[in-house]
């Protein structure tokens, strides 16, 4: 068996409060964290919860989750567990293992000193400067405030232990290159979530890593400082004028475009920039608006940078494209050919419990003249998820499998159908289909919420009926191809 993780939840009681069957909000967050990091790694996990109503003292071993919130700031015993960390362990590398979780807003004045630095977590909302705890784990908006949270944190507990198993070892194919990704409002902090994992997912190094200070001062200070250590900025302008930082009037989005557009200037050989503005801006404020029109118009606030406003994949594409096809990343390509396709590329999930159950689904989807991708499921798990990956950026259509897997797995992948154009895709999905008698929810709420058809059937006509649905929009659209060229 392989060697066990150990978590360590360091929280305040008051936190852990029942708010539905008896759990509290870090009860919750435990069972969650369990359940999606055994879809992440394949070891033993053990999560220690340690409370600030109990005489435990913390084994100096594992990973460390403090919940941060105004009771943990409040909690005497909270705070010297957490000072501890730092005092008992002989490691240097303990800042590696400590993964501040918010679970409630914070003044950055009250956040314990030596967690400042480190990367952090928001799993509460925030929205225009309305901050709100959030306690219905599966809403609309906790989709992004909660489980592409909780996700990026799963993502960063794996490649710790990937460089503690590999003796701190760096990871020297892209010679670390350096990318700010600039803060952005609410409406595109999801979208800015899934770029910012496809970069560390191809060896890039994302700034900021920690939280941005809440004073106009300190703000300018921190941005100023991870500009030096990058060779590019992407910034991402949507509707949401953001966070306002005390002693100013100006966002953090829009200091961070004027830093940058700055260090653009003063290094216009090893600096380069792009800014994406939607084009949907239905609802952005006055103050949103001139700050975009300053952009579009003023050569000082748009220095040294491409401005783009297309769809979000069209600027996706255009990422990469900058990124990867223009030398800073070229050997992380996809797995799959890439000749001239003929026919659709149907992508069908499933996991290794259904392997079995889903032969019948597969025997069905071959009658059809399609390219059938399936996965394995067998080999290193990061491996297996760039096969995903790739799988994503190849196909045409997917088809997601459920027998006898949970929901939470089902979610986890109708979430990277939703998340497939940040990961480089050069076409549109032209179909979703969820395959399965256990599907929670009607089928307007899976289309309203993942863009995906249900059939919870136990025939094949649904299914026959959505493929052929696939294969007659395949065949338009390379007509029309055909037609433009």
């Amino acid at each position: 068996m392989s060697e066990k993780l150990e978590i360590n939840i360091i929280y305040a009681e008051s936190d852990n409060k029942p708010i539905l069957q008896d759990r509290g909000w870090v009860s919750f967050f435990e069972k969650f964290l369990y359940m999606m990091l055994k879809q992440t790694m394949n070891r033993q996990i053990q999560i220690n919860m340690i409370s600030d109503s109990e005489e435990q003292k913390i084994d100096m071993k594992g990973l460390y989750i403090p919940i941060l919130s105004p009771d943990f700031i409040l909690s005497g015993a909270c705070l010297d567990r957490v000072e501890n960390l730092f005092l008992e362990t002989k490691s240097d590398k303990i800042h590696d293992k400590i993964f501040p979780v918010f679970k409630s807003p914070l003044s950055y004045v009250d956040i314990p000193e030596k967690l400042k630095p480190l990367r952090s977590f928001i799993f509460y909302l925030n929205n225009e400067n309305q901050e709100q705890e959030l306690s219905d784990f599966f809403s609309k908006e906790a989709e992004k405030g909660y489980w592409m949270k909780m996700v990026d944190l799963c993502f960063d507990i794996y490649e710790t232990i990937l460089n503690m198993n590999n003796k701190g070892k760096i990871d020297k194919t892209h010679g670390r290159k350096s990318i700010y990704l600039a803060e952005t409002g609410q409406d595109l902090s999801g979208a800015r979530n899934i770029i910012k994992r496809e970069l560390s997912r191809h060896g890039y190094e994302v700034y900021p890593k920690s939280l941005l200070p809440h004073t106009y001062s300190a703000v300018k200070k921190s941005i100023n400082a991870d500009l030096k250590n990058c060779q590019f900025s992407i910034h991402m302008i949507g509707s949401s004028y953001g966070t306002i930082p005390n002693g100013t009037e100006s966002s953090v989005m829009d200091i961070q475009n004027m830093l940058a557009s700055e260090h653009a200037k003063a290094n216009p050989q090893s600096f380069n920039r792009l800014i994406w503005i939607s084009p949907t801006l239905k609802y952005a404020s006055e103050k949103q608006k001139s700050f975009i029109h300053n952009i579009k118009r003023d050569d000082k606030a748009s220095y040294g940078a491409e401005v783009l406003q297309t769809s979000l994949e069209d600027f996706k594409n255009t990422l990469w494209e900058e990124l990867l096809d223009k030398g800073l990343n070229r050997k992380l390509r996809s797995s799959f050919s890439s000749t001239p396709q003929d026919k659709p590329i149907f992508y069908l999930i499933f996991d290794e419990i259904d392997a079995k159950a889903v032969e019948t689904v597969k025997k069905e989807v071959l009658k059809h003249d399609i390219e059938l991708i399936t996965l394995d499921n067998k080999g290193e798990l990061m491996d297996l998820r760039n096969k995903h990956i790739d799988a994503l950026k190849q196909m045409d259509a997917a088809i997601v499998f459920q027998e006898n897997v949970n929901n939470q797995w089902v979610y986890m992948k109708l979430l990277d159908l939703l998340k497939a154009p940040g990961f480089g895709r050069s076409k549109p999905i032209l179909g979703k289909l969820l395959k399965s008698e256990k599907a929670k929810g009607s089928e307007d709420e899976y289309i309203s919420r993942y863009e995906a058809e249900i059939d919870t059937s136990t025939d094949s006509k649904k299914l026959s009926k959505f493929i052929s649905e696939i294969i007659l929009a395949f065949e338009k659209g390379q007509a029309k191809m055909a037609e433009e060229s």
